[in-house]
């Protein structure tokens, strides 16, 4: 049986179904991107949070009394360590939000240069392959490049290729957003151990002065009381 070409109504019903497909995972990734983005963007309110010495919150991160007592460090000092933890902790939590955003965005790039890269493969190849008779155009032109131009691969690859081009800077955005943020958490988690460390040492270097002082007025006496037995 020689070879029949498809008829017109059922290139174009393929194409349709090609087309609604493609828009369907353009839907997809567009919702993918905004969840992204705000996931990136979004910011724990408990972050900026400062707690007040004198009235430290109900759980405290150190709850051993004796692990607390065995700082030798006064106690509003304590609760200083204790608010660096919980802002450590909150960082920490917002960071692995953020890492996984990135991880996500970052797929959704790869993807999407896969799916560029399919659609300008399809574009060439219905150009230099396909049959300008079954092409969309060759019922109002006979130009060879506008009948190639417009085959249905040719158009599948052209129609994949501008719906990625029109998604990927927004994923490309969203991949750079979520990481700074996750370095911006980095950096609050450092500043976050340093505050601990700094209020150990001033405790520590409080505990000293005043040891010293002790030490001072204990000879300060010891010599007084030589003095007043000879």
């Amino acid at each position: 049986m020689p070879y029949q070409p498809p008829s017109t109504q059922r290139v174009l019903m393929g194409y349709s179904l090609c087309l609604h497909f493609f828009y369907f995972l353009f839907f997809c990734f567009r919702r993918l991107q905004r969840r992204v983005t705000e996931m990136a963007t979004r910011k724990s309110k408990a972050g900026g949070t400062e707690w007040d010495v004198n009235t430290p919150p109900d759980s405290p991160f150190i709850t051993d009394p004796a692990l607390a007592e065995g700082f030798s460090i006064p106690m509003e000092y304590v609760r200083r360590m204790e608010e660096a933890q919980r802002l450590y902790a909150v960082h920490d939590a917002e960071q692995q939000a953020v890492a996984y955003a990135y991880r996500r965005a970052s797929w959704t790039v790869g993807i999407q240069c896969g799916w560029l890269g399919i659609g300008v493969w399809l574009t060439v190849r219905g150009y230099r392959y396909a049959d300008p008779v079954q092409s969309f155009a060759s019922g109002f032109t006979s130009n060879r490049v506008l009948c190639r131009a417009f085959t249905p691969v040719a158009m599948l690859g052209l129609t994949i290729t501008m719906l990625t081009s029109l998604q990927l800077p927004f994923d490309v955005r969203a991949t750079l957003v979520a990481r700074k943020a996750r370095e911006l958490e980095e950096m609050r988690k450092v500043e976050a151990l340093k505050e601990r460390a700094a209020a150990f040492r001033e405790g520590r270097a409080i505990v000293d002065q005043l040891k010293e002082e002790e030490r001072l007025a204990f000879e300060t006496g010891m010599e007084e009381a030589e003095k007043l037995s000879k």
